[in-house]
């Protein structure tokens, strides 16, 4: 019997517009063995009449519908009934490049020692693909400690804790009990923890995943005072696991440094891009952990130090960039 290398989990809530491109993009390169596991999410529109109708007798195609719940919930209940030696968490309204599963197949047969797949992403904009905007950009390549590619993300900028990000081993998840759980903001820890958990990435050079921007969708929409307390929440959370799982190296140090001056920096672009004031118990967080951070460069110092005079300047500068 040939091997089941890969699982891929969509969790699908109102999507009908988008996932069927999403999972013939997926198709057009996934063959049995392998499989692809949808979860309906209780979904209100027709997204589960187009699945049923178009993938209903596929043979690579599960499809299993849950009680709303989230699509971290909706991850967690596909995972369950994965049974490929890797998992991959893809979104219903993104796309996967041509070459996604023929580099990772040829990667895993070379190199058994992986454990994490890793590869570039752009974002583009829905109804207009060829507006397409910078995601996550490695710098790193082939084989590369996985705390090392995590280090180097948060280095450039572009740390995402999206689950797309990445393949990742399914024995990880099942020997650390890795589980999404909440509603919001449900993958920070869960991705922190497939970094570290993981001992060797491979790193591809080639752009694999396309990030479907689209008005309505809840990264491009108005955000609530609740969704920033959920998100600081999440970062608190990530940080505390970073800090408790085992080593003290220095290079643990200092991706512990790049963590938090990457998570401040999100938090306080998302204000930002809000219009909302940046939150007070935030500024408490950057003054405490960040104390004693060395900055690394100005703009990080000004951020830690100062984090309002930061804040009032980055935003005259994306006023500048409109005008």
């Amino acid at each position: 019997m040939m091997k089941k290398n890969l699982s891929v989990v969509i969790p699908a809530y109102n999507v009908g517009a988008y996932i069927i491109e999403c999972v013939d993009s997926l198709l057009s390169q996934i063959a049995l063995p392998n499989e692809i596991i949808i979860v309906n999410d209780s979904s209100t529109d027709n997204t589960l009449e187009l699945i049923e109708k178009k993938y209903g007798d596929s043979p690579v195609v599960t499809i299993v519908t849950i009680p709303n719940g989230g699509a971290g919930n909706a991850r967690d209940k596909g995972i369950s009934l994965a049974s490929g030696e890797f998992i991959f968490c893809c979104d219903p309204d993104d796309i996967v490049c041509a070459g996604f599963y023929q580099e990772f197949s040829e990667v895993i047969t070379q190199h058994p020692e992986v454990e994490l797949f890793c590869f570039n992403s752009q974002t583009f904009v829905d109804g207009n693909p060829t507006q397409t905007g910078g995601k996550v950009k490695h710098d790193t390549f082939g084989l590369v400690p996985s705390q090392h590619v995590m280090a180097g993300l948060l280095r450039n900028g572009s740390y995402t804790s999206a689950p797309w990000n990445y393949v990742l081993k399914r024995d990880i998840i099942t020997r650390y009990n890795l589980q999404y759980r909440d509603r919001l903001h449900e993958d920070h820890r869960y991705t922190l923890q497939a970094f570290m958990r993981t001992g060797i990435a491979w790193v591809s050079k080639n752009l694999y995943y396309r990030q479907r921007i689209r008005q309505g969708s809840l990264t491009n929409s108005t955000k609530e005072e609740a969704y920033f307390r959920h998100r600081y929440d999440a970062f608190l959370c990530s940080y505390e696991k970073l800090t408790s799982l085992p080593g003290s190296d220095p290079s643990r140090n200092e991706l512990r440094r790049l963590y938090l001056i990457h998570s401040f920096k999100l938090m306080i672009h998302l204000s930002l891009s809000n219009g909302t004031p940046l939150p007070e118990y935030v500024k408490q967080a950057i003054g405490y952990l960040g104390r004693d951070l060395e900055p690394g460069s100005f703009i990080n110092w000004l951020m830690l130090r100062h984090p309002d005079t930061y804040t009032t300047l980055l935003g005259l500068k994306k006023r500048v960039r409109k005008a």
